[in-house]
């Protein structure tokens, strides 16, 4: 164990000999961090140099050169027109993005709660494709989803508009 220590406290020693060394070398009193640095490096068994450090971290705050001008001399700068040349197509006009379709949700849920339950599921399933096509730029079937709700949204108010005209004179009757 004595020997273990012995060996540490050598190590110790020849850490602070060489950062003493380094003192002496750069004939500069280092500062708190670099002192710090250098022991880190010695501990690492890297080498540092606190000059080449100093003298990095300036170039690294000297703000770099301008950027040289993008246009060469040579080449003269056509002029800008306002209208085009005689002859030359315009360029083509930004395509419109088509009206989203109505979802009829509202109606969907409506006709569900107050007619038809199963159909108006349905509808308000496809009143709810209707966004995500068109969000998908799936115009034809964002149509189509419209349609379709359109269609089980009636399915439905018929649906239920049969069952209340079958179940109210049966339950006036009292055979149901």
């Amino acid at each position: 164990m004595e020997d273990n220590e012995n060996k540490k406290n050598l190590n110790e020693e020849a850490e602070i000999k060489e950062t003493e060394n380094l003192h002496e070398e750069t004939g500069k009193a280092l500062t708190r961090e670099e002192e710090i640095e250098t022991e880190w490096a010695n501990a690492l068994h890297l080498d540092y140099d606190p000059e080449e450090a100093r003298r990095k971290a300036e170039e690294a705050n000297t703000p770099p050169p301008p950027p040289a001008p993008a246009v060469s001399p040579a080449m003269p700068i056509p002029p800008a027109y306002s209208n085009p040349p005689a002859g030359a197509t315009p360029p083509p006009a930004p395509m419109t993005q088509e009206p989203m379709p109505q979802t009829y949700l509202v109606w969907s849920v409506l006709a569900t709660v107050l007619c038809c339950l199963i159909p108006g599921v349905v509808a308000i399933v496809y009143s709810t494709m209707v966004s995500s096509k068109y969000y998908a730029k799936d115009y034809a079937g964002a149509r189509r989803a419209s349609e379709m709700a359109q269609y089980w949204i009636i399915a439905s108010v018929v649906l239920g508009v049969i069952t209340a005209a079958i179940y109210f004179p049966l339950s006036i009757i009292g055979a149901v």
